[in-house]
């Protein structure tokens, strides 16, 4: 019987992003609870709620927003869909027949915000020296590897900033990539039981008939 076919698309991988900022954007002069906040948004008006009223406070934290803006089907990578892999569970004696993963590249837009210039300068750098082409940002996402990468060039975003805004918030934007994400597709549980063959030998035939033919 097929599994239902329900995945929240490329949700782990979205959270996996979220953590990359969590872990390697930060400034040492904010303290650890108020330092950057990593939010999942896609139009302004989502991110809104967030910006303006911490803007008008008496404190400001940087703020990076990201949304999944374009999924890659990876044409040459991506196995016939025809031919599933046969697993095996030793424990159960079950085998299970799955078709290939889906392969694409996901490419993730961030927006960083910042009051001071050398706070957005610290979180480019921050994001640019952990994405390198030559040693991507990496980690396991379901099982399977993951890896994120610099994309494109950091782009001055503050003149989309409301106009009373621009006067008081620096905005960029930068591309990030992963180039290899996996979606799972509907698979048969179990197909049946691989039958297994006992064979019993009698040592004292098994000597007798070795001598036998050595002696002759």
């Amino acid at each position: 019987m097929a599994l239902p076919s329900e995945h929240f698309l490329f949700r782990d991988y979205s959270k996996a992003v979220k953590t990359f900022i969590e872990e390697k954007l930060n400034i040492s002069r904010y303290p650890k609870d108020e330092n950057v906040l990593a939010i999942y948004g896609t139009p302004a008006r989502a991110f809104s709620k967030y910006f303006f009223p911490m803007l008008n406070g008496s404190q400001v934290r940087p703020l990076v927003s990201f949304t999944l803006a374009n999924i890659t089907y990876v044409q040459g990578e991506n196995l016939l869909g025809f031919n599933d892999e046969m697993t095996y569970n030793s424990i159960t004696g079950q085998t299970r027949a799955v078709p290939p993963l889906l392969i694409y590249k996901l490419d993730y837009r961030l927006t960083i915000r910042t009051t001071l210039m050398s706070d957005m300068d610290i979180l480019l750098y921050q994001t640019l020296i952990n994405t390198s082409m030559n040693k991507k940002y990496a980690t396991a996402v379901d099982g399977q590897w993951m890896e994120l990468g610099f994309n494109g060039s950091p782009s001055n975003e503050i003149t989309l900033e409301p106009g009373d805004v621009q006067d008081r918030m620096i905005r960029y934007g930068i591309d990030l990539s992963v180039p290899r994400a996996y979606l799972p597709r509907e698979y048969n549980e179990d197909t049946g039981t691989i039958q297994s063959w006992q064979l019993e030998y009698e040592l004292e035939d098994y000597i007798n008939g070795w001598l036998k033919c050595n002696i002759e």
